[in-house]
This record gives structure tokens, C-alpha cells and sequence, in this order.
């Protein structure tokens, strides 16, 4: 994806800036980090069901549908702000048929059918800790679906002494650009309870690991 749309980004994100919803990393440092999510190697099928956890603005799915333009994304915020600064942005960016941006939480659309193990790819940039993020991610996968996150060396320590077993989940990849470091937790194929993900105050109380 070349960066012509970066100041029209800029322009819608400097309300998300005044607000301090948007750190001040330029649009381009935003575009080359989103763009290190998918690895060489990793395949997104035409059409692939995609969603963006607690996707603030817009990042990273919105250069992800870019760089993919075959597939389909829900961007997830329980900020309403958040939320119409991202539609704006997909707006801006042409998107709007394939890009949802949905104010809601986790916690209740884990469970729905809609959302529930019906989609191939999840990513997250700054959802939470790993506990919270893999028990809130990994429900809403298929069998062989991929949670990517961007992580630090404290969080991928924790990723990688994690039992993921209980969320049906194995550490598949990790790796490494200029732009950041990154993880792939892929879902095995077993069964995960009805009980996760639980609600945050639960999630809080007594993390998974």
C-alpha cells in the first residue's frame, strides 16, 4: 500500500490527537507497524472474516483492509468517540463496504453466533495484557484462525510461558520488523467453554495466566 492516503488520515486524526485517544507517531510510523501484522508466509484468503480488537481509531485494521483489499473487517471499540473518528476515517479511506466499525464490548459479542468462531484473523495493538487479550480473542476464531498481536519483550515472556491450552491456542509464530515485534497465537481446534471470555471484573480478579 503506498501512503497517499496519509494526510487524509492526519487530517481526520488530529481530533483523536487532541483528545489523546492517538499517540503522536506519524501516520506513516502507523502504516509501517500495521503493515508488520501479517508475516511472509502467512496466508489471507480472499474474502477472510477479520476483526480489529479494541481498534481505537482505526489501527491497525484500517491499513490492514487496504493492504488486503479481498477481505472483510469488524473494528471493535467500546468507545463511542473512538468509534466516529474511526467511521470517519474509513469513510475517508473508501472503505465503508467492507470495513464495519462497531461500538460494543468483547464481553457480550464474544458470545453472539454472529461473532463467535466465525473469523479467520484477529488482531489487536494495544487491547491489553496477554491473559486479557488471548481470552477475549480467541472465542471470537474459527479452527485455524490467527490472533495476531504486536507485543514487547515483557509481554512476549509472558506469551511464551502461557498455558494457552484452556483457550485453545498455541504460540505458532513470532517475529520481527523495523516497525515492531509481533506474535501469532493460532487455534487448535478443540472446544473452548461457554464461560469465556468472562467479564472484565472477572478477567481482572483472577487472570487465566
Amino acid at each position: 500500500m503506498g501512503c497517499s492516503y496519509d494526510d487524509a488520515l492526519e487530517k481526520v486524526w488530529q481530533v483523536a490527537r487532541s483528545v489523546g485517544a492517538l499517540g503522536a507517531d506519524s501516520v506513516a510510523a502507523l502504516r509501517n507497524h500495521a503493515n508488520g501484522y501479517i508475516a511472509k508466509g502467512f496466508v489471507l484468503r480472499s474474502g477472510a472474516q477479520c476483526v480489529d480488537l479494541g481498534s481505537g481509531v482505526g489501527i491497525p485494521g484500517l491499513f490492514l483492509a487496504l493492504q488486503y483489499p479481498e477481505t472483510n473487517w469488524r473494528l471493535l471499540d467500546a468507545s463511542a468517540r473512538r468509534c466516529d473518528i474511526a467511521s470517519e476515517a474509513a469513510r475517508v479511506l473508501g472503505l465503508a463496504d467492507r470495513v464495519s466499525i462497531v461500538h460494543g464490548r468483547v464481553d457480550d459479542l464474544a458470545h453472539d453466533p454472529s461473532w463467535r468462531f466465525t473469523n479467520d484473523l484477529v488482531v489487536t495493538r494495544s487491547f491489553g495484557p496477554p491473559a486479557e487479550t488471548a481470552e477475549c480473542g480467541l472465542p471470537l476464531l474459527s479452527i485455524s484462525g490467527s490472533l495476531i498481536s504486536s507485543v514487547s519483550k515483557l509481554t512476549v515472556d509472558v506469551w511464551m510461558s502461557a498455558d494457552l491450552t484452556t483457550l485453545d491456542g498455541s504460540v505458532a509464530k513470532l517475529w520481527s520488523t523495523s516497525a515492531g515485534k509481533y506474535i501469532r497465537i493460532e487455534r487448535q481446534g478443540q472446544s473452548i467453554s461457554d464461560r469465556f471470555p468472562r467479564r472484565h471484573p472477572a478477567r481482572s480478579r483472577n487472570p487465566l495466566y
